[in-house]
C-alpha cells in the first residue's frame, strides 16, 4: 500500500498525458454535452497537476520520471485544449501561438540551465499563469456550451450566458500572465545567458 502511494504522483502525471487525446476529442466534436465533459476533465487534470507535487512532498518522494512527467504533463494537456479550440474557431490562432511559444522558450531555457548545472524552479507567476489559463479555458468552453444551445445557456433567463460572454477578460489576463511570467524567467536567467554568449573552445 505504501509503495502504491509513493507511485501516485507519477501515476497522476501519466494520467494527464494519457487523458489528453480524449480531452482533445471532446473539444473538437463541438457538442454542448461534450463541452461540459471537457470542462469536467480539464478541471480534474488541473487539480491533479496541483496535487501531485503536494503528495510527493508529503510522502518525501522524488524521481527523475516524476520530475519529467510533472514538467511536460501540464504543457501537454493545456496544448491539447488550445489546438482544437483554434480548429473549431473558439480561440484566435495568435493567442494559442503566444502561449505555446512561451512554453517552448521556457522549456528550452530550463534545459539549457540544467546543462550548465543550474536549476530554474517554477516561479510564483508561472504557477498563477497555469491556474488563470485553466480558468480562462474552462470559461471559454462554458461560453461555447451556452452558444450551442446547452442547458447552462438557458437557465436563469440566460443570465449565465451573459456571464460566460465575459470569457475574453479571463483569456486576456491569462495571456498577460503568460507574457509577464515568460519575461520573468528570461530576466532571472539573463546572467547565465550573458556569460554563455561567448563561444567556447571545444575540448
Amino acid at each position: 500500500m505504501r509503495a502504491s502511494l509513493r507511485s501516485l504522483p507519477n501515476l497522476l502525471g501519466l494520467f494527464r498525458i494519457v487523458a489528453t487525446p480524449f480531452l482533445f476529442w471532446l473539444v473538437v466534436i463541438s457538442d454542448p454535452v461534450a463541452d461540459l465533459w471537457a470542462v469536467a476533465l480539464l478541471i480534474i487534470m488541473a487539480l491533479s497537476d496541483m496535487a501531485d507535487g503536494k503528495i510527493a512532498r508529503h510522502l518525501n518522494v522524488v524521481s527523475p520520471l516524476g520530475i519529467f512527467l510533472d514538467t511536460i504533463s501540464d504543457k501537454i494537456f493545456v496544448t491539447g485544449v488550445l489546438i482544437p479550440m483554434v480548429q473549431t474557431g473558439l480561440l484566435s490562432g495568435w493567442v494559442v501561438f503566444a502561449i505555446i511559444v512561451r512554453e517552448f522558450i521556457i522549456s528550452g531555457l530550463r534545459s539549457f540551465a540544467a546543462a550548465e548545472g543550474i536549476v530554474i524552479s517554477a516561479g510564483q507567476l508561472g504557477k498563477q499563469k497555469l491556474v488563470i489559463t485553466v480558468i480562462a479555458l474552462v470559461w471559454r468552453l462554458l461560453a461555447a456550451h451556452a452558444e450551442r444551445g446547452g442547458i447552462l445557456g438557458t437557465v436563469f433567463d440566460g443570465l449565465l450566458q451573459n456571464l460566460f460572454g465575459l470569457w475574453p477578460i479571463a483569456m486576456g489576463l491569462a495571456l498577460l500572465l503568460t507574457i509577464v511570467s515568460g519575461l520573468e524567467y528570461l530576466w532571472n536567467a539573463f546572467p547565465l545567458l550573458k556569460q554563455s554568449w561567448a563561444p567556447r573552445t571545444k575540448e
